[in-house]
């Protein structure tokens, strides 16, 4: 079987150590039984490591899986090399949940609340998105019956449920906040800072308790060093994107343009 020191030598994280093991289980199954096998959703940065060590070995395919494109949780499909990736079936089914609501605004927490209060895992659960007159959730193919008998109302709004094609997949506008600042440095810390408008001993003490995401990775480093097109995230609290660089102030002090996404 496959040499897992050899992939998990390079990783600090034991949350990282334990998530690459599980792909590598996943991989020697495809490899003895030449059957495919899907992962949970996972964000873009599992993805990242899951892909380079994919990569490696000849004998595996794979492809990612969100319903649509620009799906920011997508499942990986493991399949033997000699598959051709139009032959596997999706493993990913999108639901329209339909209510009333003119009178009660529903956040992508209520839907995610509703779901998780049912017992389903997270991790079961692609992209959530909500327009005025519908929500649309990505979760895997495997529990959609159970959402179909179970789930009754999001928010105190009672929901009919109906299954939809990925090719009609209707995206919401993305509503941002573009926001010109100054910081001393490209620390983690000093963006986060500008970009969610809150104290830097604020921002430090919520990097140290892990509450802070940069590119999808939990970030304990409060110096780490940020670069253009990178995303901030603090749980409950939105996202922020280095979106420019636009050279320094008169008093030596870094400009940025950034979007803060809530």
């Amino acid at each position: 079987m496959l040499d897992r020191d050899r992939y998990l030598s390079h990783l600090n994280r034991e949350e990282d150590r334990i998530f690459t093991a599980h792909i590598i289980d996943k991989i020697e199954i495809v490899l003895k039984r030449k059957k495919e096998q899907s992962t949970d959703f996972l964000n873009p940065y599992q993805r990242k490591i899951a892909g380079e060590i994919i990569r490696q070995i000849y004998d595996i395919n794979y492809l990612q899986d969100g319903a649509y494109k620009r799906a920011e949780r997508k499942r990986i499909v493991l399949f033997p090399e000699y598959l051709f990736p139009d032959h596997v079936e999706s493993t990913v089914s999108v639901l329209k949940l339909v209510g009333n609501f003119d009178f009660q605004t529903i956040t992508h927490r209520d839907v995610l609340g509703a779901l998780l209060g049912l017992g389903i895992k997270r991790k079961m659960l692609g992209d959530i998105l909500v327009l005025d007159e519908f929500i649309q959730v990505v979760i895997a193919d495997e529990i959609k019956d159970f959402i179909f008998v179970k789930l009754r109302k999001v928010h105190e709004v009672p929901v009919k449920i109906e299954g939809i094609n990925s090719d009609d997949i209707i995206i919401p506008a993305e509503h941002a906040r573009e926001i010109q600042a100054t910081v001393p440095s490209m620390r983690l810390d000093a963006v986060a800072s500008a970009g969610f408008g809150d104290s830097r001993n604020r921002i430090s003490r919520e990097i140290k308790n892990l509450k802070v995401k940069l590119n999808w990775k939990p970030e304990k480093n409060t110096s780490e060093e940020v670069k253009v097109d990178d995303l901030i995230s603090i749980r409950g609290r939105g996202r922020v994107k280095v979106v420019e660089q636009k050279g320094l102030s008169r008093r030596g002090r870094i400009k940025l343009v950034l979007k803060r996404y809530t």
